[in-house]
């Protein structure tokens, strides 16, 4: 792992805002040159610092509701867990999964069209398993920030 210094933070502080901001935009907000922008930006790609530029889609696609997951887990036997946690990563509603402190070992954020679509997911992948001994699940009433990005020095 390098370090970044502060050409490569103001960098990849616009860039968590939009990614496809060109480096003749970019040279506007931080005090390098295009060509030395595109060096930096094409090297952290390289080396692992970018590791995807992505689109956020807005609700223009259609409804969908987003809920938060709180599990707890019954068996603490990773392979039991590892197999949990590989279903819920191969499943396009499941949007984060995190290992939280608390109560519950895991948080998930999920995202699907409708309630329907929250209990099938809930059915198929959590009530049946054997490694999960509960779930609550807290629905999003509103978005009032989404961000990926993380704050940089």
């Amino acid at each position: 792992m390098r370090d970044l210094d502060r050409y490569d933070r103001e960098l990849l502080h616009w860039l968590q805002r939009d990614a496809l901001r060109t480096a003749d935009d970019l040279a506007r907000d931080v005090a390098l040159s295009p060509s030395a922008i595109t060096r930096r930006v094409r090297r952290m790609r390289e080396d692992g610092t970018i590791v995807a530029d992505v689109s956020i889609v807005s609700d223009r696609v259609g409804p969908f509701l987003s809920a938060l997951v709180d599990i707890q887990l019954d068996r603490h036997a990773l392979p039991h867990i590892e197999a949990l946690l590989r279903r819920l990563d191969a499943v396009p509603e499941v949007q984060a999964i995190l290992e939280v402190t608390g109560t519950f070992d895991l948080t998930l954020m999920v995202v699907v069209a409708d309630m329907a679509d929250y209990n099938r997911f809930a059915d198929a992948m959590l009530a049946g398993d054997p490694v999960v001994r509960r779930y609550e699940t807290r629905f999003v009433k509103k978005r009032r920030k989404w961000s990926a990005a993380r704050p940089l020095d």
